[in-house]
């Protein structure tokens, strides 16, 4: 958990992930003082993708994608010192209309790019076990399992 707090609390790390669990983020997130919003995208439609996001983020938007960019970067949004959005449940909605998040993973990026700039922290993930979006993973749990089962093995505790 230390390796993800460190990163969520580097606001040069602020950017779109993905992630296959969501109970190391959760730890980490509360380390570091993190609200996590959890945006579920289970019925949303292309079309109201923009409006279900901005509902679920409780922002109100006047207009595009670049407005919800626009309200994401503002610091008066959450006075948190970081922000973790959790995003779910969109699956359905990529199998349907494949290119259905193009435009919010590049509001997210835009806000997470205004975000670094000012110095906040601001990190949007995508609960995705199967890899079905090109993003980077937030947290290899794999490879960080590995390292804890051998470091344990090596120290003689248990494995």
């Amino acid at each position: 958990m230390g390796k993800l707090a460190e990163r969520l609390a580097d606001e040069r790390r602020s950017g779109v992930y993905r992630l296959e669990v969501t109970d190391a983020l959760e730890e980490a997130a509360a380390i570091d003082g993190f609200p996590i919003v959890r945006v579920a995208l289970d019925d949303a439609e292309g079309g109201q993708l923009l409006a279900a996001c901005a509902r679920a983020l409780a922002l109100r938007v006047d207009g595009d994608w670049a407005g919800l960019a626009t309200a994401l970067a503002d610091p008066a949004w959450s006075p948190a010192a970081g922000h973790v959005l959790l995003f779910s449940g969109f699956e359905a909605l990529v199998r349907r209309e494949p290119d259905a998040l193009a435009p919010l993973l590049a509001t997210l990026r835009a806000a997470a790019a205004r975000r670094r700039m000012q110095g906040l922290r601001f990190f949007a993930a995508f609960l995705d076990p199967t890899r079905t979006l090109s993003l980077d993973p937030l947290y290899d749990r794999r490879r960080h399992s590995a390292i804890t089962v051998a470091r344990e093995t090596d120290q003689g505790g248990a494995a």
